[in-house]
């Protein structure tokens, strides 16, 4: 009935673990959780993932539990062997194998008994990493069932990992696409002031500070990159006018908003920028009605995103800005926001603004010292 009562346990987990990473893009939580209930399942003390880093030809671990970061060797110890052979192995007693390290002991302060390794692999069988658990809190060693459960969670994890890996290429890709994009843009409207990358970096900030996910974070931190490319269909002689706007110019200006969801719209984007035309197409919408474009949303119909979006292009336009009027420091700038709090912008995320202001600093600094660089 025991064995049973374990076997089904390790079903269950194995099923819990499944379900988890096939909604999860980011491991880190859901495997700590996992390799703790692996743990407890398997009765063991310890368990933990290493992976490969093939630059330093090192193992190293990405989740130990109760332990700090370990790094050796790629062939060194069991999970050297098990990486390097491709094969599971069970050692019933660590110090009686020649092929344990007992380093790792040393340096963690932990004593193994007996351990199950097994190679980690992406779908394509490339090794990437090990995963094992060590001594069975019983006392008796690892036996056949377990290394079966160990290989079978091994090929969830494997995949999971790779999945995370080609999301994690994607999103690179699509920051590579729009910081090109900004930067074309920005030659043009910005006059070599870094304008979008800050506006980014702000609502990246903010976002985090008033508790979003990170997705959501992400998709309003691409938002407010892209929310003046509309600024392209504006003429010169009013972009870059440098003196108040006529009665007549200020629509053309203004029309700038809607002409940025529009030419995003057109991209059909799908996944997390799916909607991203809604988030610049209103950020210059006042929160307690008015601003531009005319109508629409107002208060909380505003979309998050673009209200995020507004706090933080205000910012950035009190500092450098464009029709004349006296540049102010970033704290003045940011404390000017106060006098339009629940009539311009969201309260909420003023509040946010001023909770994480020595970030916004921060990144107003580094933003100034990248463009100093490039100009060098």
């Amino acid at each position: 009935m025991e064995k049973l009562a374990s076997k089904v346990q390790g079903l269950e987990l194995l099923l819990k673990l499944t379900l988890e990473l096939c909604s999860e893009r980011s491991l880190e939580k859901v495997l700590e959780k996992a390799w703790a209930e692996l743990a407890r399942v398997m009765k063991a003390e310890r368990s933990s993932i290493f992976l490969l880093d093939e630059e330093k030809g090192e193992l190293f671990s990405f989740v130990a539990l109760g332990a700090q970061e370990i790094r050796f060797p790629k062939e060194k110890g069991i999970a050297g062997a098990a990486l390097t052979s491709g094969e599971p192995i069970l050692v019933a007693d660590a110090y009686g194998d020649p092929r344990f390290n007992p380093a790792i002991d040393s340096a963690t302060g932990f004593r193994t008994r007996s351990m199950v390794s097994v190679p980690l692999k992406v779908p394509n069988g490339e090794r990437i990493g090990v995963v094992q658990v060590l001594n069975r809190k019983d006392g008796r060693p690892f036996g056949k069932e377990d290394v079966a459960l160990l290989q079978a969670l091994a090929s969830v994890v494997g995949v999971a990992i790779h999945t995370a890996q080609l999301y994690r290429e994607q999103q690179r890709a699509t920051d590579a696409v729009i910081h090109s994009i900004v930067r074309a843009v920005e030659m043009r409207t910005e006059r070599g002031i870094p304008h979008a990358p800050l506006v980014s970096s702000f609502c990246e900030i903010i976002g985090r500070a008033m508790g979003l996910g990170e997705e959501e974070v992400r998709r309003i931190r691409w938002a407010g990159a892209l929310h003046d490319l509309g600024k392209l269909s504006v003429p010169d002689r009013i972009l870059l006018k440098g003196e108040p706007l006529t009665d007549q110019e200020r629509p053309v200006y203004e029309s700038h908003a809607l002409m940025s969801g529009r030419l995003l719209e057109k991209m059909n984007f799908q996944g997390e920028l799916a909607g991203i035309e809604d988030l610049v197409s209103f950020h210059h919408k006042h929160y307690g009605g008015g601003g531009f474009p005319p109508g629409g949303p107002q208060r909380e119909e505003i979309p998050l995103g673009a209200r995020i979006i507004a706090v933080s292009d205000a910012i950035w336009c009190r500092m450098y800005p464009r029709w004349g009027e006296k540049p102010m420091g970033f704290q003045e700038a940011l404390h000017s926001l106060a006098e339009g709090m629940g009539v311009v912008w969201d309260p909420k995320v003023v509040e946010a603004a001023f909770q994480r202001r020595a970030e916004l600093e921060e990144a107003l600094g580094k933003s100034l010292a990248d463009q100093g660089k490039r100009e060098a």
